[in-house]
Formats: C-alpha cells, structure tokens, sequence
C-alpha cells in the first residue's frame, strides 16, 4: 500500500511532485527488502561496478568528498601550470526517465545474478 505524504512545506495539493510515496510493508517484506539491498551492494561493491569517481549514492561518501576530490585536482592543475573548465549539473528527476528494459539487459550483460529481461 502506498499513501502520498505531503512533503513539509510543499502544501500544493494540486502538484504531484509535492508528494513522497510512503510505503507500508510488513516485517517479512523489510527483512526481504534488507536481504536484496544487502546481496546486491555486496555484488556491486565487490566487482568494481561503480566508478571511483561516482560520490552519490555510495555509503560513507557525500557531497563533502565530491567538493575536496575536484579541490584537489584544481589544486593539482593550478601547481602544475595548468588551467581547467568545469561544468557542473544538477538535473532533477534524473532517474524518472531510466528506462528499465535497458537497466535489465545491463544487469544481464554484467552477469549479476537473478535478473530478467522484462
């Protein structure tokens, strides 16, 4: 069952982006959502998955590591005499448009266990 909460200070009933989904599952559904989050981080933290540049989403990593690791590299360039441009993103809802068939077939192409292609 999924009940659409208002997010604090989002009262614009009208909007549905104003809205966090709260999900209400049972004991064995969260001991089962535990044990996929846990067997699947250890899959991808364990086979290098995830690039050493990648700060989000990444336990014991924030936006904090993110800003000192392009410190550094200016730091770095500016010492060695040269000069660097960066652009920077921020795209919001960037993951409402995955699309799922592909992050399947790449899971299936990696070789990580238990996925399908529909």
């Amino acid at each position: 069952m999924i009940i659409p909460i208002v997010k604090p200070g989002k009262e614009d009933i009208y909007d549905v982006s104003k809205y966090r989904p709260i999900s209400l599952l049972n004991v064995g559904g969260k001991v089962l959502e535990n044990v996929m989050i846990n067997r699947t981080n250890y899959r991808v933290y364990t086979n290098e998955y995830i690039n050493k540049n990648q700060y989000g989403f990444i336990p014991q990593l924030s936006t904090i590591d993110a800003v000192m690791a392009v410190k550094e590299f200016v730091v770095d360039e500016f010492n060695s005499g040269e000069f660097d441009k960066r652009l920077s993103l921020d795209v919001e809802g960037e993951f409402n448009s995955a699309w799922l068939p592909n992050i399947l077939k790449s899971l299936n192409e990696s070789g990580f266990p238990g996925t399908c292609t529909t």
